[in-house]
């Protein structure tokens, strides 16, 4: 276990409760993607979501700094036509992992290289959700 979320608000970002299914990779290092068998990208649950990073929830413990290759479908249920639904792809670095129990973990990440573009969807996503 590698820090505890409770510890404190780590994020300088506003963040809103999040509930969407998102999939990652592990970038680096290449000996934790091979020595968890991980070859395709892994199923998550996202937990929390910010401009600056998301928490999500896996069955793997992953240290701090792995980077990873998330991927998720962003939907604002407050906009309509093509501007509800996003396709994020974003680069993102472990800074905490928490073990949940039931082999379950709870991982904290700062993105790397998020567009302004991501950033102003996940803003208003976070805007209207409180």
């Amino acid at each position: 276990m590698q820090g505890n979320p409770q510890d404190k608000n780590r994020r300088q970002a506003q963040r809103a409760d999040a509930a969407f299914t998102l999939t990652y990779g592990v970038e680096k290092p290449y000996s934790l993607r091979v020595s968890l068998g991980l070859s395709d990208d892994i199923d998550a649950l996202m937990r929390d979501l910010s401009d600056s990073g998301v928490a999500i929830i896996t069955r793997f413990e992953l240290p701090k700094g792995a980077l990873l290759h998330i991927k998720f479908n962003f939907i604002n249920l407050f906009l309509t036509g093509q501007e509800r639904s996003r396709r994020m792809e974003i680069s993102a670095e472990v800074v905490s992992c928490a073990d949940l129990g039931r082999g379950n973990y709870r991982v904290g990440t700062r993105f790397n290289n998020i567009s302004e573009e991501d950033k102003i969807a996940i803003r208003n996503f976070i805007r209207r959700s409180k």
